[in-house]
C-alpha cells in the first residue's frame, strides 16, 4: 500500500478522494508550517541517491522494499516533484561530505558525493559558524539524548544554517528522541511527515 494513489486511467497521482478529507488535512498541517528550509541528513541523501529514478523519474519500486522505506522515497518523489516550482530550500553540510566521503564503494561515494556537494553552501561566515554549532552541540545536554554524536552535529549544522527542519529517515535513534528535543529551535522529521505537511497544499505548484 503506498502513500497516495496512482489512477492509471487518468495518468495521475490521486491526492484526495473527498473534500472533506483535504479540508481535514489543510487544519492538520497549516500553510505557515511547511518547511521552507530543509537540512537532509546523510541516510535521506543516501535514498535518493539509490533510489533517483523513481525519486526524480517515477519509475516504479522494486517488489519486496520494507513498506517503511518504500513510502519515504514515495514521499520524496511527491515532494520533488513539485518542488521546483515551490518555495522550499535543500541544504546539506560539510559534514555531510565527511560522512559520505567514508562509503566504501567508490562508484556509490561518487553519485553520493556528486549530488550532496550541490546542497552543501560555499565556505562563507554562514557555513563556518555551522560548523562551528556543530561540534558545540556534540557536548550540549539538550541533545544528550542522541546517542551518535554525528547526529548531534549534523542537528547543529543545520541550526546554524537557519533550517527550520531536519529530515531523516533514522526512526530508531533520532525519530523517536525527538520529545528530548524540544529545546532546539528545529523540527525533526521523515521523508513522509515532510510529504504531509505539503500535500494538502501541492495544488498551489501544480
Amino acid at each position: 500500500m503506498g502513500l497516495e494513489y496512482w489512477d492509471a486511467t487518468r495518468g495521475k497521482w490521486i491526492l484526495y478522494h473527498s473534500q472533506a478529507q483535504h479540508s481535514f488535512d489543510c487544519e492538520q498541517y497549516p500553510f505557515e508550517a511547511i518547511p521552507r528550509r530543509v537540512f537532509l541528513d546523510t541516510n535521506v541523501v543516501n535514498l535518493m541517491v539509490k533510489y533517483s529514478g523513481h525519486i526524480f523519474e517515477q519509475t516504479w519500486l522494486p517488489e519486496g522494499l520494507d513498506q517503511t522505506r518504500a513510502h519515504d522515497i514515495e514521499a520524496l518523489m511527491h515532494v520533488f516533484h513539485i518542488g521546483g516550482r515551490a518555495p522550499w530550500e535543500i541544504v546539506a553540510s560539510h559534514k555531510t561530505i565527511e560522512e559520505i566521503g567514508e562509503t566504501p564503494d567508490t562508484g556509490v561515494r561518487e553519485r553520493l558525493l556528486d549530488y550532496a556537494c550541490g546542497l552543501v553552501h560555499p565556505s562563507s561566515e554562514e557555513s563556518a559558524y555551522a560548523a562551528t554549532l556543530g561540534r558545540r552541540l556534540l557536548d550540549a545536554p539538550f541533545t544528550a539524548a542522541l546517542s551518535d554524536p554525528s547526529d548531534r552535529e549534523l542537528i547543529g549544522n543545520a541550526i546554524g544554517l537557519d533550517c527550520d527542519v531536519f529530515c531523516t529517515c533514522d526512526r530508531r535513534t533520532i525519530v523517536r528522541k525527538r520529545e528530548y528535543l524540544h529545546q532546539l529551535p528545529i523540527r525533526v522529521v521523515t521523508p513522509a511527515e515532510w510529504w504531509a505537511h505539503i500535500k494538502p497544499w501541492a495544488g498551489l505548484w501544480g
